[in-house]
């Protein structure tokens, strides 16, 4: 029984090769694949029936404006010469043939930037029935240009198209329709589900809407117009990535640097460290932009939202930097001793510490530098009052220890007083021994005076100079916060393909 059945299905597989190799023969014997397959002059263009499968977008190269898809093509037409009675091949309905072995519609994708099409290109075998309908089924990779608008990059939204049509022949000799069922409006806007059956989603861009439309679009060079398919698709960036690789960080060194510029505290106790952070932060950020322009296309029209988010962060790092030297050749001041002037110190001294803000802003410094204020200007008063009596001072002891001699002398026996009589030279040298201790008391009360005059005011300086640092740092913090609101916020709407749209882009291929 086996062996049987064995030579049975043998036969048969033996029997459908012949019929195949028959049908083969009789179809291909006078085949010329180089002509439109139509027996008549009169039988009119050849319709042939477009379905494409949007299959992938696998790379965006914004640098070059090109879109590398990946799509499936599926092709239907009718080949006159290739039709057969099914009754003359033992029922053979239809029969799997290379692709170069039949004519077929040079249909091209128009705005494809790379050339080499067969590269990029998968076609097998055709399907061949005996109606003559011919079924075509290809696989391209192909790379489109498309106009880039990078100027809310990272919250870009693009619209780009993929145009296919006949390279050489008109509307009079191939004719182009989409494979959906026939309505009133054939050259018309609608949506093509069947298109985005296999769509495998991008993890970057999102595909919000997918479009097709018809056209015929005339050339001076022909009478007749040329047919083609346009495949509008709109996407949109997701800029999660960008936002936790760029955003974020250049936010982090934002905060730091303005929190630095304006710290209150520092090893040096002169701040001067604050410009050397600057300056750190501003060449971080030119890192970062750099890295950022190698993503964009070279010959923008306009500056990427990210772009000039950068630019700002840059410029706010600039005047927090100039502010910063501003408030260090402020706190300078003290080291000169001058003291601060009249205005500012009746402002800080009538500046209400009790309210709530003020004690919040200024806190310890306000109080500091008032107590300093008042305690210079009465140590000053007392200096003041000490120079006026100084003379008044000298005299009085001067007389204090002639009158202390004098009772030394008067206490002394006469045989003493004989024998070490002071005379006039005696006196000299004791008033001038007097005069340098005098003048060496003055000079050490007077330096130490001046020297706790200059702390004090160095003081003040130091403190006048920390509340201007908090004020600073007030409007810095509430700029940079509300600039980089505005500019990262994304209020755009989905793009929605029109006619008014895809009319703009078909005329500008």
């Amino acid at each position: 029984m086996n062996l049987c059945f064995s030579l049975i299905v043998f036969a048969l597989i033996t029997r459908c090769l012949c019929q195949q190799k028959a049908l083969l023969k009789h179809l291909f014997e006078d085949y010329r694949k180089e002509l439109r397959p139509i027996k008549h002059k009169n039988s009119g263009p050849t319709n042939v029936t477009v379905q494409l499968y949007f299959k992938q977008i696998q790379k965006i190269e914004e640098n070059d404006q090109i879109l590398t898809l990946y799509c499936w093509l599926e092709e239907y037409w009718l080949d006159e010469f290739l039709t057969w009675n099914p009754a003359d091949f033992d029922g053979l309905e239809e029969i799997h043939v290379p692709a170069d072995m039949v004519w077929k519609p040079d249909l091209l994708v128009y705005n494809n930037a790379n050339m080499n099409v067969k590269d990029n290109e998968m076609q097998t075998n055709v399907l061949v029935q005996h109606t003559g309908r011919i079924s075509l089924f290809r696989a391209i990779i192909t790379d489109v240009t498309c106009d880039l608008d990078m100027q809310r990059f990272p919250y870009d939204q693009q619209i780009c198209f993929i145009m296919l049509a006949s390279w050489s022949y008109d509307g009079s000799q191939i004719m182009l329709q989409v494979a959906d069922p026939p309505t009133p409006d054939t050259f018309s806007n609608k949506t093509n589900l069947a298109s985005l059956v296999h769509y495998i989603p991008n993890m970057e861009w999102d595909l919000v809407d997918f479009k097709y439309k018809s056209n015929l679009k005339f050339y001076d060079c022909c009478p007749y117009p040329y047919p083609d398919i346009s495949y509008f698709f709109a996407i949109k960036r997701n800029a999660s990535y960008y936002l936790f690789t760029l955003i974020i960080p250049s936010a982090f060194i934002t905060i730091v640097t303005v929190v630095g510029f304006f710290t209150p505290h520092s090893s040096t106790g002169e701040n001067t460290e604050k410009v050397s952070l600057g300056v750190t932060a501003l060449l971080s950020l030119a890192i970062i932009l750099m890295m950022v322009s190698d993503k964009l296309p070279a010959t923008s029209n306009s500056v990427p939202l990210l772009g000039q988010y950068y630019i700002g962060l840059i410029l706010i790092m600039f005047a927090a930097t100039y502010c910063t030297t501003y408030t260090l050749s402020v706190q300078m001041r003290g080291n000169a001793g001058k003291a601060i002037p009249r205005n500012l110190r009746q402002w800080i001294l009538k500046l209400n510490s009790k309210m709530l803000l003020v004690r919040w802003i200024f806190g310890r410094e306000l109080e500091n530098a008032q107590q300093s204020i008042k305690m210079r200007m009465k140590k000053f008063d007392k200096l003041t009052a000490l120079k006026k009596n100084f003379a008044r001072d000298c005299v009085l002891l001067q007389k204090l220890f002639i009158h202390a001699d004098q009772r030394i002398e008067s206490a002394m026996p006469i045989e003493e007083l004989r024998c070490d009589h002071r005379s006039p030279t005696n006196d000299a040298v004791l008033n001038g021994i007097l005069s340098e201790l005098l003048a060496s008391v003055k000079s050490i009360r007077q330096d130490l005076i001046v020297h706790e005059h200059l702390r004090m005011v160095r003081k003040e300086w130091q403190m006048v100079a920390r509340m201007l640092e908090k004020i600073l740092m007030l409007i810095f913090a509430v700029f940079t916060f509300v600039f980089a609101v505005i500019m990262l916020y994304d209020d755009q709407e989905l793009p929605v393909i029109t006619d008014l749209i895809m009319s703009e882009k078909g005329r500008a291929r």
